[in-house]
């Protein structure tokens, strides 16, 4: 498993991916087998500490984005917006089925025992407080931080976690670079390391 793949609005998803890719259940949502680990790990400590994060999505299908994709471009429409501006404004955060994280099994929402769904009000938490802090020492990177919208093409998003095997995440943490950036920096240098995980 490449852990450090670029799947985003400019990169889709491998050809086949999907079909070959091993999924394990973690509060009732799917993610690679390896990620999921890392995920329970990361949940378990926090939970020591009296942090209760709440698991929203994982895995998705592409089937799953596309109606993701339609309903909320649907709704935007329903309020008044045209076609082109409910899908620039949709396109802010959700991705086009095919380019998503969450085809890969390697990215989590997470929020709040009592989230349904994801919310700018994450940032204010304790949980988000509590990964900002320690997600890196699990593999896992905030994938859409502020300030790097340029060039991950996706608004901030305080909910979207990413695992890219311990090594890296560190380095992109103690960097205060996104995803893009260390791959374009340092993937020569860290794709060993990473690939030995």
């Amino acid at each position: 498993m490449d852990y450090l793949m670029l799947v985003g609005r400019f990169e889709p998803i491998p050809e086949g991916f999907e079909a070959a890719l091993k999924l394990r259940s973690v509060q009732g949502k799917l993610f690679e087998m390896q990620t999921a680990a890392a995920l329970e790990r990361m949940l378990e400590s926090a939970r020591s500490e009296g942090v209760f994060i709440k698991v929203i999505s994982g895995y998705r299908s592409q089937e799953h984005q596309q109606m993701l994709w339609e309903k909320d471009i649907s709704m935007l429409m329903a309020q008044g917006a045209g076609y082109k501006e409910a899908v620039k404004e949709v396109g802010r955060t959700l991705a086009l089925p095919g380019f998503s994280e969450h085809h890969t099994g390697l990215a989590a929402d997470l929020g709040t025992p009592g989230d349904d769904d994801v919310s700018y009000t994450f940032t204010r938490s304790i949980q988000a407080k509590w990964l900002e802090c320690n997600a890196h020492k699990y593999g896992f990177i905030l994938r859409y931080p502020r300030l790097k919208e340029h060039i991950t093409g996706i608004d901030f998003e305080p909910w979207h976690y990413r695992y890219v095997g311990v090594e890296s995440a560190v380095m992109i943490r103690k960097s205060g670079i996104c995803l893009e950036e260390f791959l374009d920096f340092y993937q020569d240098k860290y794709l060993f390391i990473t690939n030995r995980e």
